[in-house]
Order: C-alpha cells, then structure tokens, then sequence
C-alpha cells in the first residue's frame, strides 16, 4: 500500500495524467467527465488497498485543493458582463436557480427518513451543484463535512448528470416549443437590445471552452500570483471566521474571490481555469480514496433518487417561471443547462441547437453561478436542517 506522501502525491498526479489523456482518447470519457473517473479510480484503488484511505496528504488536498478551486475560477466573473446578459436570460437564470434551491429544500425535508443524517447537506450540495457546478458541489459538501462516502457517491451522481440532461433538454425543446411559441414575446430565441450586437456574433465552438479548462500558456509571473492569491485568501478568509465564526470559510472565500475579480488586472493572468480544473481533479482523487466502498454503494440509490427530485422541481420551476413570465424557450434551455452543468454545458447545447445569440450569455451567467452557488448551497442546508434536525 502506498502511504509515503512523496511517492502518493506522485501517484495522485500519474492518476490526473491518466485520466486526462483517456478523456482526449475516448469520446465515452469525455461524455462522463475525467473528474468521474479520478472519483472512481480513488475509490477503487483506496479499497483494493493499492492507497491509503487517509494520512497527511489527504488532509493537505481538502484544506487547500478547495481554496484554489474557489478563488481561480471566481475570478473569472465580471459583474459588469452580468448587466450585458440580458433580461431574458437572467429571468431564466434566476428561475433555474430558485428551482436547484426549491428542490434541494423539498428534497431535503421530505427524503430525510431514507437518506439519513446526511440529507441537510446533499441538499446544499446539490442545490449549490445545480445553481453553479462541480466546484459548488466539492465547496459545500466539504464546507458542511460531508460524510466521505456520501460525498463520493453524490460526486459521481452529480458529475454524471450532466449529459443526460443535456439530452433531455434537446427533447424538450420539440415537446414545449409550441406551448411557448403561443405564449412568448417572439418566435425564436431573442436577446434583449441591451446584450452588446457584437458579443452577438461572436463565434464560440465547444472545443475553444473545453481547451480554455485544460491547456493555457504558463509564465512564471501569473503562475505567482495565481499561486499566492487563493492562500492570501484563505488567510484571510480565516482571520474573517475568528471573527464573525458563524459564517462558513467557503463563504468568505467566494466573497473575497468576487472582490478580486472586480480588479481588471486579473483578468490577464493565464492559467487560473487550469490550475482550478487540476486543483478539482486532485480532491476528487483524494475523496473517493476517502471512501468506503461497501458504505458508497449503500448511499448510492437514496442520492441518485434524491438528485433526481432537485433537478424534477429545478425543471418544473424553471419551464414554469420561464413560460409564466414569457421567456424565449431557448433562452430557458440555455439558463437551465448553465445552472446545471455549468457554463461548457451551457456553450454546448447553443452550439448544438444553434442559438448562437444565446452562447455568449450563457455562459456568462454560468462563470456567474459559481459564486452565487455557493451562498445558495449554505443558505438552502441550514434551511433544511432547521427542518429536520
């Protein structure tokens, strides 16, 4: 078994390479995400006793891996991009968030009999997954202290969900079409005047956003700051919690990263999505190696069922409001998908669909939901929690 921390941490990395090079191999791979397959490698390999479950590494992925997730990927949320969205796709947005939320809290209240002790915290888990991304979804459950098997089998639900939801929305499309056609402003996808015309034409392909996440120019002076700005952070997020203790690290965190997100400078730093995306990679090796098989299989069924009533209220609310409030269907389809699967999903399913005039907004309120994630996640946990116990 492996228990030197130099030679796992050089495992740990072999596993992220690996992972990485059957998702760019394999289109399968890539369809479930190489963060569900560094989640199953660790489970696997902690439990046929090739890793430890637990040691000093461990703990040194979850205080930091987090950390530099949160800060390097908030950083690239502009609030002034927000205002240029557009109302027809933040109306949409908003809605798909208020669903993520409505359903982690029905989730939450009426599932707690079958789900167990752990059911407050997979409903902000995935209300916060579903409001912003993977990264929510590690930021919360490790801000709640998440049971590691628990964890690890939502991960794998949570990262898996993605795909068939895309796949979802495309047939929904054809079935609602018609009751929004009657009902909307317009006959197709629209973006409001105050959406910039040449953000409008922009060209985006799925490929650019995908290699954004996985390959930058490095140079020393970025890998620098990119380096001391989440530790900075996390001082300071600490020195914040001494004094104000009833608010979570992860929310200062987030709040603290939008703030160094407002100075125009860093956004010329290469290479903040990267180190986010193999920070992420490392804690899902790290969570699953964490976990008990026999207790990850036995947590399984009770989370995939929960997750699926979060994304049945997230739906119905977000169609619901959309139809109500007479949002374009396409603008709908891409809020949601960006609230679900993050803003690469959101890119993909305008691209697929060809709503190019809805690629560029939607993905600027899904880098937006990885901040407000956060807060939703927390919020709707300790609204549950109040709840059951």
């Amino acid at each position: 078994m492996i228990q030197d921390p130099l030679l796992l941490v050089a495992f740990m990395l072999a596993v992220v390479a690996f992972t990485r090079w059957i998702e760019e191999r394999y289109e399968w791979v890539k369809q479930i995400s190489s963060a569900v397959i560094c989640t199953l490698l660790g489970i696997a390999l902690a439990n046929l006793g090739v890793i430890t479950h637990t040691g000093p590494t461990h703990e040194a992925v979850f205080t930091f891996a987090i950390p530099y997730a949160i800060v390097l990927i908030i950083m690239g949320t502009d609030m002034k991009e927000l205002t240029q969205a557009g109302r027809s796709i933040l109306i949409a947005y908003g809605a798909a968030c208020l669903g993520s939320f409505a359903g982690g809290a029905v989730a939450g209240i009426l599932m707690s009999g079958w789900v167990g002790p752990e059911t407050w915290k997979l409903a902000g888990a995935f209300s916060a997954a579903f409001a912003g991304g993977g990264m929510n979804f590690a930021a919360v459950g490790q801000g709640l202290e998440m049971d590691p098997s628990t964890f690890a089998a939502a991960a794998v639900a949570d990262n898996l969900s993605t795909v068939p939801y895309f796949l979802v929305q495309v047939g929904l499309v054809g079935v609602l079409s018609a009751a929004y056609l009657r009902r909307s402003r317009g006959s197709g996808p629209t973006v409001d005047a105050t959406f910039h015309q040449e953000k409008e034409s922009v060209e985006v392909d799925e490929d650019a956003m995908r290699r954004r996440w996985t390959d930058a120019e490095l140079n020393i002076t970025d890998l620098s700051v990119l380096g001391a700005l989440p530790l900075a952070a996390l001082w300071c997020a600490r020195r914040l919690g001494d004094v104000l203790p009833g608010i979570p690290e992860v929310l200062w965190l987030t709040t603290l990263a939008l703030i160094i997100a407002q100075f125009p400078w860093t956004k010329k730093l290469r290479g903040a999505e990267v180190i986010s995306y193999f920070a992420l990679h490392i804690f899902f090796i790290a969570l699953g190696a964490a976990s008990v098989l026999s207790e990850v299989f036995e947590a399984g069924l009770p989370i995939f069922g929960f997750m699926l009533v979060v994304i049945g209220f997230h739906m119905l609310v977000a169609y619901g409001v959309g139809w109500l409030a007479k949002v374009d269907l396409a603008a709908v389809s891409v809020a949601s998908q960006a609230a679900i699967g993050g803003p690469g999903s959101a890119l993909a399913l305008g691209m697929a669909m060809k709503w190019h005039q809805l690629v560029a907004p939607g993905v600027i309120v899904g880098i937006f939901g990885y901040a407000l994630g956060n807060y939703l996640g927390f919020f709707c946990a300790y609204i549950v929690r109040s709840f059951v116990g």
